[in-house]
């Protein structure tokens, strides 16, 4: 029996109906098919502004939007690494302002401080002795065959070199334990000591070198005060320039009273004929300057001052023109024999040691070729028995006593010892590369010791008392280090 018509046609529409709601959730069974992958988050993109990962090869098509009113989009900013120079809070609750660089010697490297110099302290330390041990060794060497020869134990200069040593570590370790406020305290009263010194070499205690008047003799002990006016000058002049740290800008403030104070020192030690010792003290007045942001004029300034200066001094003597002639004209008649023999004897010592040398003790330019070879001209002698390799070892450690001293300076946030480690700088390696330049011919004979490897009582003392004061520099940072920052 068939049903009515309108039942007919309801069921038709329910069939049409299934069927519309069935076909959209068919599986389709092709295996080339892949699900969709999920958007990477925002989080894990790298904030560094890396190039995000490539596109997703199944994904081509740009999502819908979700439903409801367009939200806003924000551009990203890659993430930058900065470096932010830290600051102390205040009381206030402001923020304190970061504190200058101190001087051109830490600019240099670029550092801020303080942190722990211990490295560089020990590096210091090895150094210097290493140097001094080479000295004591090259001084034996140098002097025992002329002691032999006029009936004198071998060992004399040796052991009163030795015997200058010890004092000298003593030294070394007395400054090293002073502190470093204690040198900005004293630093007037080490400077007019050290001239009122000075001044006692014009007086019957004065000692006379060949023609040299530098030296104090007191109880059988000769002494030379120019060697501590060299440390004076530079604990002096770093002092007064660390306390007018504001003020430098004026070349007023700049050169008053530090360039009166060095000129008097250069005058009493010109006044003893001494040239060279004057010159490191202009050297270290100018190394002060420098580093304390002297402008290239009033540099230049100095130095057509400081040429005039020394062009006076040599025409006024007779036998500093001699010497200069003598540099000039090397193959001059006479002149091998005469103020050029010894300038002579020291280039056949050094182009005689070769590579490796002739062996320790086994030199002949010192068996009455080379007068006094232990003092200023050891490093002839050096050359010859250590050879190329030995000469240039010893520069080598001068270079590292350098880097350890500006790793110093480097790590430190004090003014004050920037200016004590330039200077002390200055004066051991400017004055060993001038001892180095006299000895290979490079410029004229000018009378200045090599340090720690030079015979001399005071260079030994006056320079192991300044790697002393460079201690104390590093233990005050190290002291600053520990306790943290203000």
């Amino acid at each position: 029996m068939g049903l009515p018509p309108t039942c007919a046609r309801m069921e038709a529409v329910s069939l049409t109906t299934s069927s519309m709601r069935v076909s959209p959730i068919t599986v389709s069974t092709d295996s080339t098919y892949q699900p969709r992958r999920a958007r990477r988050p925002e989080f894990l993109n790298h904030p560094w502004g890396l190039p995000d990962p490539a596109p997703d090869p199944w994904h081509t098509g740009t999502p819908s939007p979700p439903p409801g009113p367009p939200r806003r989009t924000t551009s990203r900013t890659p993430m930058t690494q900065t470096t932010r120079t830290p600051t102390a809070a205040r009381p206030d609750g402001g923020v304190r302002p970061p504190a200058p660089r101190p001087g051109r010697l830490r600019s240099l490297v670029g550092a801020e401080g303080p942190h722990s110099t211990r490295n560089a302290r020990n590096l210091l330390v090895t150094t210097t002795f290493s140097l001094v041990a080479i000295g004591l060794t090259m001084v034996l060497s140098a002097s025992s065959v002329e002691l032999v020869a006029v009936g004198r134990s071998p060992f004399d200069t040796f052991g009163k070199q030795l015997m200058w040593t010890g004092i000298g570590s003593v030294a070394l370790v007395v400054c090293a334990l002073v502190p470093l406020r204690a040198y900005r305290r004293l630093a007037w009263p080490i400077l007019l000591g050290s001239f009122a010194v000075s001044l006692l070499v014009f007086t019957p205690l004065g000692y006379e070198v060949q023609g040299n008047r530098n030296w104090i003799r007191i109880a059988g002990l000769t002494v030379q005060p120019s060697e501590f006016l060299k440390l004076s000058i530079v604990i002096w002049g770093g002092a007064v320039l660390a306390r007018k740290e504001k003020l430098l800008g004026s070349w007023k403030h700049l050169f008053i009273p530090v360039a009166p104070g060095a000129f008097i020192g250069i005058c009493l030690v010109i006044a003893g004929k001494d040239l060279g010792t004057a010159m490191i003290l202009a050297l270290v007045a100018a190394a002060l300057f420098f580093f304390a942001g002297a402008s290239p004029k009033l540099f230049i300034g100095g130095i057509v001052l400081g040429t005039i200066g020394v062009a006076l001094a040599v025409v006024s003597s007779p036998n500093r023109m001699s010497r200069i002639s003598a540099w000039l004209d090397p193959a001059a008649e006479g002149t091998a024999e005469g103020l050029g023999y010894q300038s002579a004897q020291a280039l056949y010592g050094l182009a005689g040691g070769g590579v490796f040398g002739v062996g320790v003790g086994q030199s002949r330019q010192k068996v009455s070729w080379i007068p006094e070879a232990h003092n200023d001209f050891v490093f002839a002698i050096l050359g010859e028995e250590l050879g190329l390799v030995g000469a240039l070892i010893v520069i080598l450690l001068f270079a590292v006593l350098a880097y350890s001293i500006v790793r110093i300076s480097k790590l430190s946030g004090d003014l004050f010892v920037t200016y004590l480690c330039g200077g002390i700088l200055v004066w051991i390696v400017g004055q060993a590369i001038l001892n180095i330049a006299v000895v290979t011919g490079m410029i004229p004979v000018i009378g200045v010791p090599l340090p720690f490897i030079s015979y001399g009582g005071s260079s030994m003392v006056a320079v192991l008392a300044a790697v002393g004061v460079l201690i104390s520099c590093s233990r005050a940072t190290d002291r600053r280090a520990a306790r943290g920052p203000a």
